[in-house]
């Protein structure tokens, strides 16, 4: 940070530049494995069926042929059909009237019509209904009808199932490419609008007023509250925990503190600064309960209620009342 020679300065500045930077990177990173995830080729049934592949492995088939439905379970629109490749080889499918409608479509326009669904083992009743059928359709042509121990040379053991979503490990990547980018999203944001606010208070300061400032934070006389990211100075509140904010303590007119609870449990303390021109100020905020951390808040909190001498303290009725006249209009 150029406007400044001191190290926590510098440091907290950096520190919102390493999160935009890993925000961007964590997006572009989400992006590319996004890419790749689309681009990704499913392997065909036939491969998978050559594989032993059983249930839950996503598949598809280039359709050449597709018949009508021969069977299907009472209660479910999804029915069963035969289908058949560029290489002439059979398989069982289950789906929707609707994916039927738009199977045949595709057919009537194209030669190939490509279907993915879900790798799942055939029943043995559709197994037995498959059987029948297609033996029937051999007798027509007069042809010699299959064996059960012939079955799965001709379909193999599993269907492909248009209508199954099911959650494995191709959509748990899916699943954590969404986090990334939902994570450098949110972490880039926040880095960058803290840039921002950053560079736009220090700009607001005049170079007399940086010098000061970053004069008095080096000095032996300064304290700096880790936990607090906050330098109370000679003449100056420096408090940098989410921007940077520089206040004289000759601008404060009212310091109060304040306590967040949650379920009634004391969860954090803050001082609140209200300046001249209206505007509140958190500052020091600390969600340590420990006794250490108390004594780190009440030392801040003293110290600037000691220093500001035209401050009121405290939050009262009759200091809400007053503080009203100090405010500049």
């Amino acid at each position: 940070m150029k406007d400044f020679t001191n190290e926590k300065v510098s440091k907290e500045y950096n520190k919102f530049k390493k999160m935009f930077v890993i925000g961007l990177l964590s997006i572009v990173l989400a992006n590319l494995a996004l890419v790749w995830y689309a681009t990704k080729e499913t392997k065909s049934m036939h491969q998978l069926i050559l594989d032993n592949v059983e249930e839950g492995k996503k598949g598809h088939i280039d359709v050449t042929n597709v018949s009508d439905y021969f069977a299907y379970y009472p209660g479910d629109r999804n029915k069963f059909y035969f289908v058949m490749d560029q290489e002439d080889y059979l398989y069982i499918i289950r789906m929707s009237p609707s994916n039927d409608t738009k199977l045949i479509n595709t057919l009537e326009k194209d030669e190939i019509a490509k279907i993915d669904g879900v790798t799942k083992k055939i029943p043995s009743d559709i197994k037995e209904i498959a059987l029948e059928v297609y033996n029937e359709m051999l007798e027509a042509e007069e042809n010699e009808p299959i064996t059960v121990d012939d079955f799965e040379n001709y379909f193999g053991a599993i269907y492909l199932d248009l209508e199954a979503n099911p959650f494995g490990i191709e959509e748990l990547a899916l699943l954590l490419i969404f986090l990334l980018a939902l994570f450098g999203l949110g972490f880039g944001l926040y880095g960058g609008i803290s840039i921002w606010r950053f560079k736009r208070k220090i700009n607001k300061l005049t170079t007399e007023e940086r010098e000061q400032i970053d004069q008095e934070m080096n000095d032996s006389n300064a304290f700096y509250y880790a936990n607090a990211h906050t330098y109370l100075t000679t003449h100056y509140i420096v408090n940098f925990a989410s921007t940077f904010e520089a206040i004289p303590y000759s601008d404060v007119i009212w310091v109060y503190q304040f306590i967040q609870r949650r379920n009634g449990i004391k969860a954090s303390q803050s001082v609140i600064v209200m300046t001249k021109d209206g505007k509140r100020h958190t500052i020091a905020t600390l969600n340590g309960l420990t006794k250490k951390a108390k004594d780190v808040f009440d030392e801040i909190l003293e110290t600037i209620a000691k220093k500001s001498t035209n401050a009121l303290i405290g939050y009262t009725s009759e200091n809400r009342k007053q503080v009203k006249e100090k405010i500049e209009k």
